[in-house]
């Protein structure tokens, strides 16, 4: 049969096996083997890999989660995101039943569970359900486990200690049966991460926002919801346009395409991700500001080749005056003013594992906070050191193993219309010469265009003679940068920061109602919230020098 998973191994950081699990025949290498050739290819490791030397031929799959090998070698052909997808899943599953962060400690300690997940997730190959909502109600957690085999006595000669009796199967796949819950409450957190990279005329070369709706369900009964959200399905309708929109199996999507922008659902118990999308920041805008385009909320301007032997560079960062993304919010001491210090937890992950509304927070839809702004240099290979560093807020920390300078502004410094400048002076490798790399000789393409800076624009060769008092004046003017200057210069700088209480798109949510279902009293009126979060981080704003 042709399209099916076959097998799955798991592999501590230390590639020691930890798990192997067949679902079809035996497999082509042992486990050692399957590692290694993973191994052999350089990171990044592409997701699929072609083992030619094993008979048959074998496609090994694979992912990483939380420094653990996910490899999956397949014999047969087969749709490539079919088996992608479901290592994702059978990771979310893991940690979502032993908890985050999913360690090899957890799942060797629970190897009859792990056992009855990937016989549930999985039927000879095919995937099955891969819901954790459903498969809670056939394979008891660990938790409950416990506690029935610490309260219940089992018949002698049973044949299966460790299987419940059977409860009451949902109807819905992905949403337990029974829910009960004292405080129900509802929550829709809208996380988006801005890639962005920009010429170095400053006008940006592409802009786009990825979205994520990460909803947390704590209803009893079976509640049926209706989100509406502000998403003109036409450019110019004054809105954004969601593009390449992936929902939740929950979402009705007949729904969605009668009235784009309205999600009718039927809720999974607990913490979920809804719906994902893409938004193009580039055609968004009217034909007044078509040609400024899309611009970070904070500014970042360059200086190269600064000082008297062309060696010193400056990062100037600004923050527009009438930025609606920072405000200055009062702090408890008597006349001052500050912005409150929040940990952004989880701000480094596309999908936070632990949802926004577990701690404190004071940015909202009405009074947007911008914290933890950064700014990372990366620095030529042959850069030595930097020196002569000078920083007007902020501390910066020179990376020497990534050779990458990272400038962080503190939060009660960032203020409306600020700006924050570093300057560093650059110190190059012994023995390195003008041009003897690879590096320094495309630089010197570049020196002509230095040149013409420097001898006004006068493109006639100096006649030879006796020098006047004027020509002696010319000497003592800065010379043009070698080629090593150039070479030694910064290329690129990477922006940061995050935004609460705001999305970049101009998404917002109308409403958020239950609408109907079972199990509901009406007198319950759920407690709902809804967060806007929106960021940069990991080098996906570039700036171009």
């Amino acid at each position: 049969m042709a399209g099916a998973v076959e097998a799955l191994y798991i592999f501590d950081s230390q590639n020691s096996p930890i798990l192997q699990h067949n679902w079809r025949h035996r497999p082509t290498a042992s486990p050692q083997e399957y590692i290694t050739s993973y191994i052999s290819h350089p990171a990044p490791r592409p997701p699929l890999i072609y083992l030619s030397q094993l008979s048959p031929p074998t496609l090994l799959f694979n992912i990483v989660h939380n420094n653990l090998t996910f490899l999956s070698p397949v014999t047969s052909e087969v749709e490539p995101l079919l088996v992608l997808e479901f290592l994702h899943r059978i990771a979310d599953v893991l940690e979502d039943y032993f908890g985050p962060p999913l360690i090899p400690s957890k799942i060797e300690g629970n190897y009859d569970i792990v056992a009855e997940l990937l016989g549930e997730m999985c039927d000879d190959g095919l995937p099955a359900n891969t819901e954790p909502n459903g498969l809670r109600d056939v394979v008891l957690p660990p938790s409950i486990m416990k506690k029935l085999l610490a309260n219940v006595t089992l018949p002698s000669g049973s044949l299966d200690p460790f299987r419940a009796a059977p409860s009451t199967i949902s109807t819905i796949p992905w949403r337990r049966a029974n829910v009960k819950h004292n405080s129900n409450e509802m929550y829709l957190d809208l996380l988006e991460t801005l890639h962005c990279t920009i010429a170095p005329s400053g006008r940006p070369i592409a802009s786009r926002v990825t979205g994520t709706m990460l909803f947390t369900s704590r209803i009893s009964g079976i509640p049926d919801m209706l989100l509406s959200i502000r998403t003109p399905t036409a450019r110019g309708g004054g809105g954004v346009v969601l593009e390449a929109p992936v929902f939740h199996p929950c979402v009705r999507l007949s729904k969605w395409n009668a009235q784009p922008g309205q999600l009718s659902f039927v809720p999974p118990d607990g913490k979920f991700v809804l719906a994902s999308y893409e938004v193009d920041m580039l055609p968004n805008f009217s034909p007044s500001t078509a040609s400024q385009g899309f611009n970070p909320p904070v500014s970042v301007m360059t200086k190269l080749l600064q000082g008297t032997n062309s060696n010193e560079f400056e990062v100037r960062l600004t923050i527009p005056g009438s930025s609606p993304y920072c405000t200055v919010i009062p702090s408890q001491s008597a006349g001052s003013s500050a912005f409150a210090r929040i940990a952004a937890q989880g701000a480094g992950a596309t999908i936070p594992s632990q949802f926004l509304h577990g701690g404190p927070s004071t940015g909202s839809s009405s009074n947007p906070i911008m914290e933890d702004v950064s700014v990372r240099i990366p620095l030529p290979p042959h850069v030595r050191t930097v020196l002569n560093t000078r920083v007007s807020k902020g501390d910066f920390l020179h990376d020497t193993e990534r050779n990458h300078i990272h400038w962080r502004l503190p939060n009660t410094a960032i203020v409306p219309g600020g700006s924050y400048t570093f300057k560093a002076e650059v110190v190059v490798k012994s023995g390195h010469e003008d041009g003897d790399d690879e590096e320094g000789k495309r630089s010197g393409k570049l020196l002509s265009n230095y040149d013409n800076n420097y001898n006004d624009g006068s493109s006639k060769a100096p006649s030879s003679g006796t020098a006047t008092p004027a020509k002696e004046k010319e000497k003592d003017k800065k010379q043009p940068p070698s080629a090593q200057a150039i070479a030694s210069m910064p290329r690129s700088v990477l922006l940061d920061f995050t935004i609460r209480g705001a999305l970049l798109s101009g998404l917002k949510v109308d409403s958020l109602n239950i609408v109907g279902g079972k199990g509901i009293a009406e007198s319950v009126k759920p407690y709902k919230g809804v967060k806007y979060i929106s960021r940069a981080g990991d080098g996906s704003i570039e700036i171009r020098c």
